[in-house]
């Protein structure tokens, strides 16, 4: 028997090979999608090195406002 930490503890349930399938889907289009939102966008990014060509073009063309936070990984 554990001995009572005060902590919370978590099982992870999802096993993340089963979605590998789905993956490229999950985002397959999504550029498009956020630059033809016809309102004022702001993209937060934990690292500006990922970026899309077509999401380099439209920063460079002021189309959305970019802003980085450094240090946090996938937090986002």
């Amino acid at each position: 028997m554990d001995k009572p930490t005060g902590l919370k503890k978590y099982v992870w349930r999802t096993d993340l090979l089963k979605t590998m399938p789905f993956w490229e889907g999950w985002f397959k289009g999504l550029t498009e999608t956020f630059l033809n939102v016809k309102v004022k966008k702001q993209l937060l990014l934990a690292g500006a090195d990922r970026m899309d060509k077509e999401l380099t073009v439209a920063h460079m063309m002021g189309k959305y406002r970019m802003v980085v936070i450094d240090d946090c990984g996938h937090v986002i």
